[in-house]
C-alpha cells in the first residue's frame, strides 16, 4: 500500500500543488464570505426549499443543551450543528425582522462556510490534476457559482456539510494514491464517514465511486485489493465509532448506519416510473443555471425556467463526455482515468438514486453533479498543451461564461431577498384570521408558510401542528404506494372529523386553483393519474363559503357539500 503511486503530471513539470496549494484556504475563506455576505443581506434562509427550517427546532435542542431524537438519515446533523450553533451570539442574527428563534439563519451562516470549504477543496483537486492555477481558478468559479452550488450554500438545507465532507474524502482519497502516504487514506475514509453520518444519500454514489477507482488500480497492481479493503474497513469502522461517541445510549449497530430505518421506511414517489424523466430533466438542467427547485413539471419547462435547463444541459453534455473521452483514450495518463472513472460512476449512481426518489431536488442533485467539475478539471488537464493563442481564447472564453452564470444565478436568487422578514409577517396575518384553536387548515404541505407555523407559531410541536393541519400531499409521502382513491378517501375524513367537532376548516391550494395546476404540483410525489383521481374525488366533495385574501395567496372556506352557505 505505501509503495503505490499513480503518476504525478505527465510532462514532469513542477508540482503547482507545491506552489500554490495554500491559495486553497485563501479561496475557502474568500467564497465563504461572499455566501456569508450573501446570507445577511437577503434575509432569506429558506430559498428553493423549507427544508433546512423543518429541522430548526431538533437542531435549536442540541444547541440549547437539549437533546432531540436523532434523524437515521444524518445521525450527526443535530448534534454537530446544534452545537456549532452556539458560536453565533442570538443578537448577531436578528439582523432582519425580529424572530423568536434565530437557529434557522446560524444553520445557513455554517452552510456558507461549509460551501465555501467545498470550493477551496474543489480548487486543491484542479490544481493537482491540473497542474495549472488558471485552471484551477476557473474550475472553482465555475464551482461556487453553479446554480445548486450556491443555493445550498446560502440557504438553510441539510445537504452543504455533507457534500463538503465527500469532498475533502475524495481529495484525501487521491492524494494518497498520488503521494502513497498512509494517512490520507485514513483520513479520507473518516471523512466520507462524516459525510454519511451527516447525510446518508451520499453513501451510495460515494462508495460506487470509490470502488470503481479502486478496479482501476486493480489492473495495475494487487495493492488495489488492499487498498480498496483497507479503506471500506476504516470507513465502517470510523462510522460505528463515530455513532458510539454522539450517541452512546443507543448502540445502534452498523447495519442499520449504513442502511437506516428512514431509508427503509420512505415514502412519497419512492420508485421508477418513466414520468420522472421530466423531472430528472429538470433537475439536472438547473444544476448549473437557475438553481431551481421546480416541484411542478409545468413551471420547469416554460419561460426562464426552460431557458436554465437548456443553458445547463449545454455545459452537462461537453463535461461529461470529457469524462468518457478520456477513459476510452489510449493516451490518458492514468490518474486522469481514474479521475473519469469516478466521475461516471458518481454521476450514474447518483442520478439512479435521485431518479427513484426525487431527480429535482437541490440535495439530491449536488453530489452525482459534481461529474460536471471533475469534466471540467479533464479538460483542463489539457491546457498546458494547447497552443498560447488558442489557451487564452479559451481561457477568456470560459472565465466570461462561469463568471456571467454565477452573477446571473446571484441575480436570481437575490430575487427572493427579504423572504423570512415577509413570512414572518405573513405569519402573524394568518393567525390572526385563523386562530389555531378554531381553526383547521387544509395546504398543500409544501408550502414555506406550514413550515413557519411549525417553528414559530407551534414552537416544533409536531403533534399540536398536525391537529390542525391537513396536509394534502401527506397520503403520498407517508404511505407507499397509495392510490389517488385512497389518499382521498383519508383526506376527506380529516376534513369531515374537522367539521363534525364543530371547526372552521379553510383551505389552499386545490379549491383555490386549477385541476391541472394542482394535480401537477402533486406529481413529485405520485403519478400524475393518480393525482387526477385524488383531485377529482376531493374537489366536488365540499362547497365553498368565505373567502380571504392573504399575503400568502388565498384562502376558502369548506362547508359540507349537503348544505349551501345560508341554508
Amino acid at each position: 500500500m505505501s509503495n503505490f503511486s499513480i503518476p504525478l503530471v505527465a510532462d514532469g513539470s513542477p508540482s503547482a500543488v507545491g506552489r500554490y496549494g495554500y491559495f486553497a484556504v485563501v479561496i475557502a475563506l474568500l467564497v465563504a464570505l461572499f455566501y456569508v455576505g450573501f446570507i445577511v443581506t437577503t434575509d432569506n434562509t429558506n430559498l428553493a426549499t423549507t427544508n433546512g427550517l423543518w429541522k430548526t427546532p431538533s437542531v435549536s435542542a442540541w444547541e440549547h443543551g437539549g437533546e432531540a431524537p436523532p434523524d437515521s438519515g444524518g445521525l450527526l446533523y443535530f448534534p454537530a450543528y446544534g452545537h456549532l450553533a452556539r458560536l453565533f451570539p442570538d443578537r448577531l442574527m436578528q439582523y432582519a425582522a425580529q424572530a423568536p428563534v434565530v437557529t434557522f439563519r446560524k444553520m445557513a451562516i455554517l452552510n456558507g462556510i461549509f460551501g465555501g470549504l467545498a470550493s477551496g477543496l474543489v480548487f486543491f483537486l484542479a490544481l493537482r490534476f491540473s497542474n495549472s492555477l488558471p485552471v484551477a481558478c476557473l474550475v472553482t468559479l465555475a464551482h461556487a457559482g453553479a446554480g445548486f452550488v450556491l443555493l445550498n450554500s446560502v440557504n438553510s438545507e441539510d445537504i452543504i456539510p455533507a457534500y463538503t465532507f465527500f469532498l475533502g474524502a475524495t481529495v484525501c482519497f487521491f492524494e494518497y494514491l498520488f503521494l502513497n502516504r498512509v494517512w490520507l487514506l485514513l483520513v479520507s475514509a473518516l471523512l466520507f464517514a462524516l459525510a454519511m453520518l451527516f447525510h446518508w444519500t451520499t453513501m451510495p454514489p460515494g462508495l460506487a465511486a470509490f470502488a470503481a477507482v479502486v478496479i482501476l488500480v486493480l489492473c495495475r497492481t494487487r495493492s488495489g485489493f488492499l487498498i480498496g479493503a483497507a479503506w471500506l474497513f476504516l470507513f465502517a469502522c470510523a462510522v460505528q465509532i463515530l455513532s458510539l461517541l454522539i450517541f452512546p445510549r443507543l448502540h445502534i449497530p452498523i447495519w442499520a448506519l449504513l442502511y437506516p430505518a428512514k431509508g427503509a421506511r420512505a415514502g412519497g414517489w419512492v420508485g421508477l416510473s418513466l414520468e420522472k424523466i421530466q423531472y430528472l430533466i429538470i433537475g439536472i438542467g438547473n444544476y448549473f443555471c437557475g438553481a431551481n427547485n421546480d416541484a411542478n413539471y409545468q413551471t420547469g419547462f416554460q419561460g426562464s425556467h426552460l431557458r436554465f435547463v437548456i443553458l445547463s444541459w449545454v455545459y452537462f453534455v461537453p463535461t461529461l463526455g470529457a469524462s468518457f473521452v478520456t477513459l476510452l483514450s489510449k493516451r490518458s495518463a492514468p490518474a486522469l482515468k481514474y479521475l473519469a472513472v469516478f466521475a461516471i460512476v458518481l454521476l450514474a449512481t447518483g442520478e439512479a438514486g435521485a431518479f427513484y426518489s426525487q431527480p429535482q431536488d437541490p440535495q439530491m442533485q449536488i453530489q452525482p453533479m459534481f461529474a460536471t467539475v471533475a469534466g471540467l478539471i479533464l479538460i483542463g488537464s489539457r491546457y498546458r498543451f494547447w497552443r498560447p493563442t488558442v489557451r487564452r481564447a479559451i481561457g477568456a472564453g470560459f472565465l466570461a461564461i462561469a463568471l456571467a452564470n454565477g452573477v446571473s444565478n446571484v441575480v436570481w436568487l437575490r430575487a427572493g431577498r427579504g423572504g423570512d422578514s415577509r413570512s414572518l409577517t405573513d405569519l402573524h396575518e394568518l393567525e390572526s384570521l385563523f386562530p389555531w384553536s378554531t381553526t383547521v387548515i387544509v395546504c398543500h404541505g409544501f408550502e414555506g408558510w406550514t413550515t413557519w407555523q411549525f417553528v414559530v407559531a407551534r414552537k416544533g410541536d409536531s403533534q399540536a401542528f398536525l391537529d390542525r393541519s391537513i396536509q394534502l400531499a401527506r397520503p403520498f409521502t407517508t404511505t407507499r404506494g397509495i392510490s389517488g382513491q385512497e389518499a382521498a378517501v383519508d383526506i376527506k375524513s380529516q376534513i369531515d372529523g374537522a367539521l363534525a367537532k364543530g371547526l372552521r376548516v379553510v383551505a389552499t391550494p386545490l379549491w383555490t386553483e386549477t385541476p391541472e395546476h394542482f394535480v401537477a404540483s402533486l406529481t413529485t410525489v405520485t403519478e400524475e393519474s393518480r393525482a387526477r383521481v385524488y383531485d377529482g374525488v376531493l374537489r366536488n366533495s365540499y362547497r365553498l363559503g368565505r373567502k380571504w385574501t392573504t399575503g400568502e395567496g388565498p384562502f376558502v372556506e369548506l362547508l359540507p357539500a349537503e348544505r349551501a352557505p345560508g341554508k
